[in-house]
């Protein structure tokens, strides 16, 4: 090995290292949290713990990779290589549509919302095949919501509150 690749494959050990203690941090940590009284199925405490999990077995792999030799190929990329020009078009696309999302998405719903996001993110990207961006998108954004709002229970908001009179919690106070 020369002395670059042996820099190169000390360089990705220490990183991976690095990984591999920053995942036993997080399944310690999460191992040990107290769960609050949620009445919850699924608990913050059981994703923490398949987080910690998985980054423990997928850091565990690439040491083994790295020791025996794999080291990551470079991007195209080097230092002093000029990019050959910045797409400001896209970034001014994905901006606009972040900020639809976040005026109209307690205002419509997360799914009336979050579908025009997706199309105007694939289409910044480069996608122009509409038909099919409009249909995977509205596929995964509904797939989404019913995972989150019926299978974990987790409060998503609907939208069109303002057609039923809100959805305003009135609390009474007794003195």
């Amino acid at each position: 090995m020369s002395s670059v690749a042996v820099k190169a494959a000390k360089g990705e050990l220490v990183f991976t290292s690095f990984l591999l203690a920053i995942s036993l941090v997080v399944l310690w940590d999460s191992i040990t949290l107290v769960e609050s009284g949620i009445n919850a199925v699924i608990g913050p405490k059981a994703f923490a713990i398949a987080i910690g999990a998985l980054l423990l077995v997928l850091t565990s792999i690439q040491i083994v990779a790295v020791l025996r030799g794999d080291k990551g190929e470079p991007e195209g990329i080097e230092g002093g290589e000029l990019i050959a020009k910045s797409n400001w078009k896209a970034l001014l696309i994905i901006i606009a549509a972040m900020l639809y999302h976040i005026f109209t998405l307690e205002l419509l719903g997360f799914i009336v919302a979050t579908i025009p996001l997706f199309i105007a993110i694939a289409f910044a990207l480069g996608d122009r095949r509409w038909i099919r961006m409009i249909i995977v998108a509205v596929a995964v954004v509904v797939s989404i919501f019913f995972i989150f709002r019926e299978g974990l229970q987790l409060n998503i908001p609907i939208g069109f509150d303002f057609l039923t009179g809100g959805s305003e919690v009135v609390v009474e106070e007794e003195w």
